[in-house]
């Protein structure tokens, strides 16, 4: 029996009308995660703390909160300590408020930085106040203070600026990972292991800055060519696009594990890298570009959706099916 052109045309759009049914990503889920406690905040800790001298001119000062949950007031949408935070800088001779910022801090520990607008007055005392206005009454287990009043003085520099001696050191591994099963719901089931790759990354020694203990770095990943800092619309740029992963350090090199991002395709992934102290002083690393790739999880893509998988797994077998089908009528 010759090949017939009609039966062929027909097997081709019943491929498409098959694809096009099977390949149609289900309509989402309506969910929402379940409500979380309410949180009452108390004053941790203070950096760098009542009675400090030589403070830097263009320094920040630091407060960190403590949590105490409500289960009783389940929430989904939490206060956070910065919402309810105010903080009142003064000359201490003059009595004249200091104009300054809040900003997160999310290095260890985390909490919120107050920034002067512009550098302090040499050799001076200066009084800061903090308080907590929170509507929820104070648990019976809540300890530490909600209104801080303490004093620092200034020295007569600004802060060193940040120092790297060294790069980035990043080496690429496979690990065996869960695999889960979400199915459009916000619940998820693990439904075996498969092997993933992650990043092995060091960070190295930084100096100078207002650390107060600590610095973070925050590192991005794309896909062949590095993130920009500051630059809007990088989605368009990349098809991997995943930060920030942070790395809190004292100073001293420190290390971390990151499980990299999956994507439908092999790619070569590209880190970018910047150091942050409390004070909002950033310096940035040469990004690193590995020759490596790193390869989808499996065929189609495994680390998709159950419900997704199975649909897509699905459209595959039917498109075989009608392929073979469409091979066997040319052989006829």
């Amino acid at each position: 029996m010759r090949f017939n052109p009609y039966l062929h045309g027909v097997c081709l759009v019943q491929t498409v009308m098959v694809l096009a049914v099977l390949l149609k990503a289900p309509p989402a889920e309506a969910c929402s995660p379940p409500p979380s406690p309410s949180f009452y905040y108390t004053f941790a800790e203070s950096r760098p703390g009542d009675g400090a001298t030589e403070v830097s001119l263009d320094g920040a000062l630091l407060l960190t909160p403590r949590a105490w949950a409500i289960k009783s007031q389940p929430t989904h949408t939490p206060a956070a300590f910065r919402d309810l935070l105010t903080v009142t800088v003064t000359d201490g001779e003059t009595g004249e408020v200091v104009p300054g910022k809040l900003r997160p801090w999310w290095g260890a520990s985390s909490g919120v930085a107050w920034l002067p607008d512009n550098p302090l007055l040499p050799n001076r005392r200066y009084e800061l106040v903090g308080s907590l206005q929170q509507s929820l009454a104070r648990p019976t287990e809540a300890q530490g203070p909600t209104e801080l009043h303490e004093t620092f003085s200034t020295g007569t520099q600004v802060s060193p600026p940040l120092e790297l001696l060294g790069g980035l050191d990043v080496s690429l591994e496979s690990f065996e990972k869960d695999k889960r099963d979400c199915d459009g719901s916000c619940d998820c089931r693990k439904v075996g292991t498969e092997t993933g790759t992650r990043a092995k990354v060091r960070v190295p020694e930084v100096r100078g800055g207002d650390a107060l203990g600590t610095y973070h770095f925050e590192i991005w990943i794309t896909d062949r060519t590095p993130y920009q800092f500051n630059k809007p619309d990088q989605h368009l740029e990349h098809d991997v696009l995943h930060g920030v992963w942070g790395v809190n350090s004292s100073g001293e090199p420190a290390e971390t594990l990151i499980p990299m991002p999956e994507h439908d395709d092999s790619y070569t992934p590209c880190f970018a890298w910047r150091v942050v102290d409390p004070a909002g002083h950033i310096l940035e690393g040469t990004p690193l570009c590995l020759k490596e790739t790193v390869d989808p999880p499996g065929l189609l893509g495994c680390a998709v959706a159950g419900g997704a998988a199975r649909t897509r797994n699905t459209a595959f077998l039917a498109l075989l099916g009608t392929l073979s089908l469409m091979w066997m009528v040319r052989r006829r």
